[in-house]
């Protein structure tokens, strides 16, 4: 039988047996502290029940809603140390359609003020190259003022212009914001007036036939006096901008014709006996169709001579036919 040695439990000092006490109980508060966080993540964990015969069958994820999170917002006073937290604020997420629909809204609103907003409107076109016409002529007729600059269309503008204006050989169109329509115009040149049916149209060098809108203007020198449309205009004689009305082979006919007649007699035409004038002498003379005029002039004063040489004074002298002319003494 082992006797304990008290004698070695005596020896030792008072501090040691403190020592040992406290390393005791740090060792309790160690398995403490470890026995409650071992329960802590027990009642984490939600329980799991398992049915017969379904325990295969995986269970459905249930989605857990996400608190979205707050920023904080804390503001420094002037102690030190020292500052006020202000209520959190929620972040707040836009999606897609929601922007889309701002955006929509905002160009409406845009297009809305634009299109309605004096300072887009057009005041009068800025019309360069004009002759006998003014702008208020044309602003007149092709009436775009007060109209938005976004409803102008150039080429559109352009069509109305030549279509309304045959004088006009071509037409340039500008369009500049904020309401700046400025056009460059060409003027035909008239170099005859054609007479019918009490009114008057000017006629260039091409046959282009374009009306006289200003009756007191001046007209051409050359002016014929016609009892019917003329008949020799070719189906396909048509320009990008206007129609032909006489066919150039005529214009040229006319101004030899206006040559070789008395001064200030105008040219007349007749369907039937085609161009010719009234002779201050008291006849009338024509000359038919646009062909072979030269000789057809040559031989009007080769008549004329004999007609004079034999005393004979007629109504009427055709040189339509060049081998076959002929007058008349009544009409």
């Amino acid at each position: 039988m082992t006797v304990p040695n008290r004698s070695r439990s005596r020896s030792q000092s008072p501090a040691s047996r403190h020592q040992q006490d406290l390393d005791a109980r740090l060792r309790e508060k160690v398995r403490a502290a470890k026995a409650r966080g071992r329960a802590r993540e027990a009642r984490s964990i939600p329980p799991v029940m398992v049915r017969a015969g379904v325990g295969e069958s995986p269970l459905p994820l249930r989605r857990v809603s996400k608190t979205r999170a707050r920023r904080r917002f804390d503001l420094a006073l002037s102690v030190p140390g020292a500052e006020i937290r202000l209520p959190a604020l929620p972040q707040i997420s836009l999606g897609a359609r929601f922007i889309s629909r701002i955006l929509v809204v905002t160009l409406a609103f845009l297009l809305y003020h634009l299109w309605n907003s004096p300072s887009f409107r057009v005041e009068a076109i800025e019309v360069t190259g004009l002759q006998r016409l003014s702008s208020r002529d044309v602003n007149a007729l092709l009436d775009v003022a007060g109209e938005p600059i976004f409803a102008i269309d150039a080429r559109e503008l352009k069509e109305k212009t030549l279509k309304a204006f045959p004088e006009f050989s071509s037409v340039a169109v500008e369009v500049a914001l904020p309401h700046k329509v400025a056009m460059t115009v060409e003027e035909r040149q008239p170099i005859l007036a054609w007479k019918q049916d009490g009114r008057t149209v000017l006629v260039d060098a091409n046959g282009v036939a374009f009306p006289l809108r200003d009756p007191s203007g001046p007209i051409p020198t050359v002016v014929v006096e016609a009892s019917s449309s003329p008949n020799t205009v070719p189906e396909a004689a048509a320009t990008e901008n206007a129609v032909q009305f006489l066919p150039v082979e005529m214009v040229s006919a006319i101004l030899s014709l206006s040559a070789q007649a008395p001064a200030g007699t105008p040219l007349v035409y007749d369907a039937l006996h085609g161009l010719g004038w009234k002779d201050a002498a008291g006849w009338e003379v024509y000359f038919g169709e646009v062909r072979d005029i030269d000789m057809k002039l040559r031989i009007y004063q080769a008549v004329v001579k004999g007609l004079q040489k034999e005393g004979i004074k007629p109504a009427l002298i055709s040189v339509e036919f060049v081998h076959s002319p002929y007058y008349r003494l009544e009409r």
